[in-house]
């Protein structure tokens, strides 16, 4: 059986993972192929720095390529040499400049959902169960004087994913300050400050935000304090609520369903041992698992 521990330790992390590294893929196989203005970024998870994973729509016998930046002329990672996606799985090898590795190929359009091991160079591309429309962004990023980077959008607070529903994406329990915020919806492109790179708050509806909204909207943050924010880019709802904490006297009966959590909000069907937040009986907690 389980043991739940409320850690007095953990609920004073706040924003642990708020920054996270990125990969980005480019190509004809993307549907932004070779424009790095637009390129996603694949983040990494927060328990391992050289793993990265997110979801994207990509065209069947179409090539692309990893960049380890936005930009040109750094470390890229593509097949190793002889290699070729087998049952979803691909061995890896780096280089520049396109020398050293081989493109990578899918043999269907569709929604995949991708891991990266950056170690031990080998690669996943799996087709997503989510397949209703072509998944266009795979991470999002909170900017604004909000936000612990500011209006620094390469320092943005990153959205996470949601693998079940890859339309959403969610920041729990992040410190903001007092201020504004927006969101970019590419790194790159988000720096140029074009309108097609921001979701703003709705001009009619704070719980909606709007690509492209005029007079630059922003949401904005009355109280300081630990925040969990949830996005959908296929809806445009968004939700900013702030965070709970809990004692061990606050915990839940046992006999309350729990649903578990990352420490950015992307759910855990199958929890091992470690850190989850926790959502039980109306209450939601950090939780250790062992």
């Amino acid at each position: 059986m389980k043991k739940f521990y409320t850690l007095a330790a953990a609920l004073m992390m706040g924003a642990l993972g708020a920054q996270a590294g990125q990969l980005f893929l480019a190509g004809d196989a993307t549907l932004y192929g070779w424009n790095l203005d637009d390129a996603q970024a694949l983040l990494s998870t927060p328990d391992n720095d050289n793993i990265y994973t997110g979801t994207l729509y990509l065209k069947g016998e179409q090539e692309f390529k990893i960049l380890a930046s936005y930009e040109f002329g750094g470390t890229e990672y593509g097949a190793a040499p002889d290699a070729s996606l087998t049952d979803g799985k691909i061995t890896l090898a780096s280089g520049i400049n396109d020398e050293g590795y081989g493109k990578i190929k899918v043999a269907e359009d569709g929604n995949y959902l991708i891991t990266i091991d950056t170690e031990n160079l080998s690669a996943t591309f799996v087709k997503s169960v989510y397949q209703e429309s072509e998944v266009i962004y795979s991470s999002l990023f909170m900017v604004g004087s909000a936000t612990a980077g500011n209006w620094s959008v390469d320092n943005g607070t990153p959205m996470y994913q949601n693998p079940e529903n890859p339309c959403e994406f969610s920041a729990m329990n992040i410190e903001l300050n007092e201020g504004t915020f927006k969101i970019a919806n590419a790194l790159k492109g988000g720096g140029t400050w074009g309108g097609k790179y921001w979701f703003f708050r709705n001009a009619d509806n704070a719980e909606l935000m709007t690509l492209d909204q005029e007079g630059d909207l922003q949401w904005s943050i009355i109280t300081a304090g630990n925040y969990n924010i949830v996005a959908n880019t296929a809806t445009g709802a968004i939700s900013i609520k702030a965070a709970q904490s809990s004692s061990i006297s606050d915990i839940a009966a046992p006999d309350a369903a729990a649903e578990y959590y990352n420490l950015q909000g992307v759910r855990v069907m199958n929890p091992a041992n470690g850190l989850y937040i926790v959502r039980q009986g109306g209450k939601t907690f950090k939780t250790l698992l062992k």
